[in-house]
């Protein structure tokens, strides 16, 4: 009877669930709830600010209609190419909380926040942590913001593969038999030593995409030009190359150096970002933060519900640089 209950209540929530993929309760949610209520005629008298948050791992993932999370990189990309074309949006904020991840994902979020970047300003704030992918990203933004604490920089790459010939080959007696086209073909397996040619080949990935991490920043923060009149800390090139080792460094550090420009919250920003609008717009309209990658559907309450584990996911204790193995990643962990 209980099992039978449950079901019941399961199928139901199933079906609002389904109903709520063709309603929604609005379109974008106001950043700030205690604002919610505010009347039609006090927000066309300001200035939107699209809010768009990052977390975790950056990669590429698979779209899923209700359980994929709003703030991973996949949507959030799709929310920066929205809020470029939504002329209701003046200016961006961009929330990042990331350890990094792959190069391609993460060239193309700092390559999107670059052309809103040319429209309107962009602010990246930065949280717990914002570091490799999570700084490249950021550093395509006008300005940065971090508090005192996060940890940011880990400039620099890294390429992970798993070893395991020696457990094959000495402990199970196992042997992989292998026919491929060219002798670099399986560049990377686990079943067999690297040689010293195929480790160069790699060593010359690696040392091309930190040359292509390096010139992002130097593009974005070095040799960025703009009339805002807000807080600007500029990074010297020769910090930049001093720096870039794959070090980490405090958000107070990283003002010290040059590689953010205030420390600070998501209210530090929204002043921020209320200047430069009023600067870029000529506008004396106040500016209101709009929470722009969060569903307000009810399939957001029932996502919630599917979070519960009763068993260990490998990926919630393997690295991430396991995980993202075989690729080159902009990671810090």
């Amino acid at each position: 009877m209980k099992a039978s209950l449950i079901s019941k209540i399961i199928v139901i929530l199933c079906i609002l669930c389904l109903i709520s993929g063709f309603i929604t309760l609005e379109k974008h949610k106001t950043y700030d709830e205690s604002e919610q209520k505010s009347s039609k005629n006090i927000i066309s008298q300001t200035n939107k600010v699209a809010v768009i948050e990052l977390e975790g791992a950056i990669a590429s993932t698979a779209d899923s209609k209700f359980f994929t999370k709003e703030t991973n990189a996949s949507n959030m990309l799709k929310s920066l190419k929205a809020a470029k074309d939504d002329n209701e949006i003046k200016g961006v904020i961009v929330k990042i909380n990331s350890p990094g991840g792959t190069v391609a994902m993460s060239q193309n979020i700092y390559n999107q926040i670059m052309k809103i970047r040319k429209d309107k300003p962009v602010i990246a704030v930065m949280d717990d942590v914002a570091a490799s992918g999570g700084y490249y990203i950021a550093s395509a933004a006008d300005r940065i913001i971090a508090q005192e604490g996060t940890l940011t920089g880990s400039i620099g790459v890294i390429f992970s593969f798993m070893d395991y010939h020696n457990l094959l080959v000495n402990k199970l007696a196992v042997n992989q038999v292998v026919i491929k086209s060219g002798k670099y073909k399986d560049i990377g397996s686990g079943t067999r030593p690297m040689l010293p040619e195929e480790r160069e080949l790699m060593q010359n990935i690696i040392n091309d995409s930190y040359d292509q991490f390096i010139e992002a920043i130097r593009m974005g923060r070095v040799e960025r030009r703009d009339c805002y009149t807000v807080a600007k800390t500029d990074l010297k090139e020769s910090t930049l190359k001093s720096y870039a080792d794959g070090r980490v460094f405090t958000g107070r550090q990283a003002k010290n150096l040059g590689f953010i420009d205030e420390t600070g919250d998501i209210d530090s920003a929204k002043t921020m970002i209320e200047k430069m609008i009023q600067q870029k717009f000529n506008s004396k309209q106040s500016a209101k933060l709009i929470q722009y990658n969060r569903k307000t559907s009810f399939s957001d309450y029932f996502s919630e519900l599917t979070e519960y584990k009763s068993t260990i996911n490998l990926t919630d204790i393997l690295p991430t640089s396991i995980i993202l193995s075989r690729k080159p990643l902009y990671l810090w962990e």
